[in-house]
């Protein structure tokens, strides 16, 4: 019964909708509990679904929204690519494991897919909007900050020790590395957390563009601007060692190797030349990708008589992981084997690949789709940017930066816990960035306060 606990979240919800709005409602309670407790907390309710805390905490608030906003709700190219993502998942679903598990699934991409989504396009509806999630997001992974120290020491998070007694289903494995423990937070593996790090990263970078940390800043995070003024760095640069940190303490090379190239593409937009920089961005992601390949090959082919190390193994494995279980794929390359009925081998119970996994589960049409949704978010967002004024830190870059992060990182790890709402969270946001200069909206593009400098130095 102590299950039940999760729906403390629902009842918070309301509460702060009638008495504050929808806004409040998603900066105060949906993200917090969707960031600061483990999806593996959760409760079954018989004969209606599963529930966690964030999406005990959506329901109610995408009642509202729909209720509120019902008119303001439009398709474009985004939307029809989402409801035929979640269709051919759901449909692929009923035909593999039938009606009852599928129905869950339903559940689950329409209050971790759609609802998301819904809530970065309708409500981050303006740009005091946008600093203020940006905001949030940088507030609550400085709070997870000594959670990671915790854990990083004893080898355990702290949530997990505190809640867990409350849900006997929930798990805490703990991965080593280097005989260091790579540590996960609230995310349930080293690799989401480190997405999810990355991505808050970008957002804090272009709240740093947009001269947001040199203001007094309000509540902890002018608390802890106080306490470290005396510190030599500048504030900005403070959060940023802080966030790194946390992305070295999860020991992840996947997601490091795609926030570093997520970053040049961020950067790109801060170029005087911006076409040009995307060409160079561009032309070295290519050769980089070609010459990447080429020493990945040779890093995980043994010479004779050579023993591999353990990260070449690592990498070797998710290779051979591909190979063995094409078979599989084959067998049913159309519907899939289901969510949770994909066949395993013996010693490669882990898939560690999001867009593989997905074709597994429910058929090839499900992943080329969501290669598509990646594209044409990438492409937009910087078609966007690029129209953005001289001197302005384009929102559209630094979501396209996320977004191709994302994808890269997803390449090395399952879509699991926090990372495939965010996901769908940042597309609605990005969205709902340029439909406002669609709807003659200025603050799309508007920046938080007067221009510095036409001279400056940006570190990225």
């Amino acid at each position: 019964m102590t299950e039940y606990s999760v729906f403390v979240a629902m009842i918070v919800a309301i509460v702060v909708l009638r008495r504050q709005g929808l806004e409040d409602a998603f900066l105060q309670v949906w993200l917090p509990f969707f960031l600061l407790l483990p999806f593996s907390f959760w409760i079954h309710v018989p004969l209606l679904s599963d529930h966690n805390f964030m999406q005990a905490a959506i329901l109610p608030m995408l009642f509202v929204l729909v209720k509120e906003k019902l008119s303001e709700i439009r398709f474009g190219p985004m939307e029809y690519l989402l409801a035929l993502y979640v269709a051919i998942r759901v449909v692929a679903d009923y035909f593999s494991r039938g009606y009852s598990d599928a129905q869950h699934y339903a559940h689950y991409l329409a209050t971790a897919v759609i609802g998301p989504y819904l809530l970065g396009n309708y409500i981050i509806s303006s740009r005091r909007m946008d600093i203020a999630s940006a905001r949030k997001f940088v507030l609550l992974f400085v709070l997870l900050f000594p959670i990671f120290l915790y854990e990083a020491k004893f080898w355990v998070s702290p949530i997990f020790q505190i809640f867990s007694p409350l849900f006997p289903n929930a798990y805490s494995n703990v991965s080593i590395r280097y005989g260091l423990a790579r540590t996960a937070g609230t995310f349930e593996h080293p690799i989401l957390a480190c997405i999810m790090i990355i991505a808050v990263y970008r957002l804090h970078r272009w709240l740093s563009w947009q001269g947001v940390w040199e203001q007094a800043q309000s509540g902890v995070l002018g608390w802890l601007q106080q306490r470290l003024r005396g510190l030599p760095l500048a504030f900005k640069y403070q959060i940023s060692a802080l966030l790194i940190l946390m992305a070295i303490l999860t020991i992840s090379r996947g997601p490091w190797i795609g926030g570093l190239v997520g970053a040049a593409l961020a950067a790109a937009g801060n170029a005087k030349n911006r076409q040009r920089q995307l060409l160079i961005f561009g032309a070295v992601l290519l050769l980089g990708g070609v010459f990447g390949q080429i020493a990945l090959d040779a890093y995980i082919t043994p010479r004779e008589g050579e023993v591999l190390s353990g990260e070449a193994q690592t990498m070797l494995y998710r290779k051979v992981m591909i190979e063995q279980y094409q078979g599989f794929l084959m067998d049913k390359m159309w519907t899939g084997w289901g969510l949770t009925t994909v066949p395993t081998i013996q010693g490669m119970e882990s898939i560690d690949n999001a867009f593989f996994l997905m074709a597994l589960q429910h058929g090839v049409f499900a992943p080329a789709v969501f290669v598509v949704i990646f594209l044409y978010a990438i492409a937009s967002q910087l078609r966007f940017g690029l129209c953005a004024p001289p001197g302005e830190a384009p929102l559209g870059f630094t979501f396209s930066g996320i977004y191709l992060m994302c994808f890269i990182a997803f390449a090395s790890v399952y879509m699991g816990a926090q990372t495939e709402p965010m996901l769908f969270l940042l597309l609605g946001w990005g969205e709902s960035v340029k439909n406002r200069r669609s709807l003659g909206d200025a603050s799309g593009a508007a920046p938080a306060q007067p221009k510095p400098a036409a001279f400056r130095r940006v570190l990225y």
